[in-house]
């Protein structure tokens, strides 16, 4: 009775023995399987040093604050060719004034960087 008990429980170990080389064999595949993605990924992720992500924003700041330039421009250039100008022909001079045309720069730059910080939240 006492070898019959014995006999039992050895099966009963190869049995688990058996179950957890199977469930180590199938987790094995997983881990593999992940490994080989991760390994995918981190080769096709482009990294950007500091310096990188630093001269991509400049360029992209110049752009924009080129376009508000460029903006402020055209409108100076329609409103001489159409010889009319905002509240009447009488404040010519005073859309014509340095400070007027650089304010207007500065306010369309503010602008740009508005609505570019809004297209690109992930930009500080």
């Amino acid at each position: 009775m006492y070898y019959s008990q014995l006999v039992e429980e050895l099966d009963e170990c190869h049995r688990n023995r058996r179950a957890s080389e199977q469930l180590s064999k199938s987790r094995y595949g997983e881990a593999a399987e992940a490994k080989t993605a991760a390994k995918k990924i981190r080769r096709d992720l482009v990294t950007m040093t500091r310096r990188e992500k630093a001269r991509s924003e400049m360029r992209s700041a110049g752009a924009w604050s080129g376009g508000a330039a460029v903006v402020v421009a055209l409108f100076y250039e329609v409103c001489k060719a159409a010889d009319r100008w905002p509240f009447g022909r009488q404040y010519e001079p005073v859309w014509t004034h340095e400070a007027m045309v650089s304010a207007l720069t500065f306010l369309m730059t503010a602008l740009f960087a508005w609505a570019y910080k809004s297209m690109h939240p992930e930009s500080k």
